[in-house]
């Protein structure tokens, strides 16, 4: 279980619903025992879930939250296999290729550090830029990473993505460690919050297209009418 603070800004923010941009307190918990079985829930400052995302190969559920315009809404999906595409997943592809970034700068600096009684490295970038020809350009970044194991322990950087800014802030409350034995499948599920729009229905192998799929389903037939402003066109 790993809980931390993170918060997007710029671009990155822009690319969220209102509800999802600014700082918040993140909880991960993923079972090292089954590839694919995890829960990640956004929380905001006063603890209401603004977003969240659990795959359960074991059960073949598969279930998404998100708070957009004031409501909840919860994607439950059944028959869901593992996937490569997971949360965790994605996050640490995002992260490492960060890191991969600041490496590559030349002004780069490394020293040693302690955080709460590890032995830590801290990877700094200053101010000068990291220009790499690619859409992503840093201005400034700064990492900290276990020298055991190379987790991640803090994270932060601005720079421009295809021309625009971004920041973005990462930096790890707590890291539990629990048998596999102890997990309950409420562990790996999100639960509907009071007046919440839950929407159910069978998963594919492509959990980004579920979540579309199923959100266009819910749209009543004749919403929309052929040529209007917003509907479809033959």
């Amino acid at each position: 279980m790993l809980t931390y603070d993170l918060e997007l800004a710029g671009v990155l923010a822009d690319l969220v619903p209102e509800e999802q941009s600014g700082r918040f307190t993140v909880q991960e918990l993923v079972d090292h025992d089954h590839e694919g079985r995890y829960r990640v829930v956004k929380l905001a400052a006063d603890g209401q879930m603004v977003g969240g995302a659990a795959d359960d190969p074991l059960r073949g559920t598969r279930t998404r939250y998100m708070r957009a315009d004031g409501r909840g809404f919860l994607l439950r999906f059944e028959g869901a296999t593992s996937t490569f595409l997971s949360l965790p997943a994605l996050k640490r592809t995002a992260l490492q290729a960060f890191i991969g970034l600041m490496q590559a700068g030349r002004m780069q600096t490394m020293r040693e550090v302690q955080r709460d009684g590890e032995a830590c490295y801290e990877i700094v970038v200053p101010g000068s830029g990291v220009t790499t020809g690619m859409l992503v350009t840093l201005d400034r970044a700064r990492a900290v990473v276990t020298a055991a194991d190379a987790r991640l322990v803090e994270f932060s950087a601005a720079g421009t993505a295809a021309d625009r800014p971004f920041t973005i802030d990462f930096a790890l409350r707590s890291r539990e460690l629990r048998p596999g034995t102890t997990a309950q499948d409420s562990d790996f599920d999100i639960a509907a919050q009071p007046g919440d729009i839950v929407l159910q229905g069978d998963a594919s192998n492509n959990p980004i297209w579920d979540v579309l799929a199923r959100a266009l389903g819910a749209i009543p037939a004749g919403t929309a009418k052929a040529g209007s402003p917003g509907g479809s066109r033959n």
